[in-house]
C-alpha cells in the first residue's frame, strides 16, 4: 500500500490494522484482547510472575495461576484489579473473573469458576 499522498511509499502496518480489523468484524474483540497487555502492571510484577490474563470478552476477564494460593490471592485483589482495568480503559472494561481450569486429561479448558467484585 502507499500512503495517502500517492508517492508509492509503504504505508506502516500499524496505521492500516486498526481499519483492517474494523472490516473484519474483529475491532472489538482486539481492543479486548490488547488490554490482556496492561496485566503486569495492572496485577504487579510479583503476581504476574504466577498468574497471567488469558481473555477478556463482555467485561469477563479469564485467569491463570500456577498454584491455588494464587489463585486465592487474586480472588481477594480483584476489585483493586477491576479498578484498575476500569481506571485505564473504562468502566465496565473489567466486571467479574473466571478461571481457567486445568484438566490433566483434556489440556486446559474453561471455565465456569467466576468471582464478581
Amino acid at each position: 500500500m502507499t500512503d495517502a499522498r500517492g508517492k508509492g511509499r509503504p504505508t506502516a502496518v500499524g496505521d492500516i490494522l486498526p481499519a483492517a480489523l474494523e472490516a473484519a468484524g474483529l475491532g472489538r474483540r482486539f481492543a479486548e484482547r490488547s488490554v490482556l497487555d496492561d496485566w503486569a502492571q495492572v496485577a504487579g510484577e510479583r503476581v504476574a510472575a504466577h498468574s497471567r490474563a488469558v481473555d477478556l470478552r463482555d467485561g469477563v476477564l479469564v485467569l491463570d495461576a500456577d498454584h491455588g494460593a494464587w489463585r486465592q490471592e487474586l480472588t481477594l485483589l480483584f476489585p483493586a484489579i477491576a479498578r484498575k482495568y476500569n481506571e485505564r480503559h473504562g468502566e465496565g472494561t473489567v466486571r467479574e473473573i473466571r478461571w481457567l481450569h486445568r484438566d490433566r486429561a483434556a489440556g486446559y479448558r474453561g471455565d465456569a469458576g467466576n468471582h464478581q467484585p
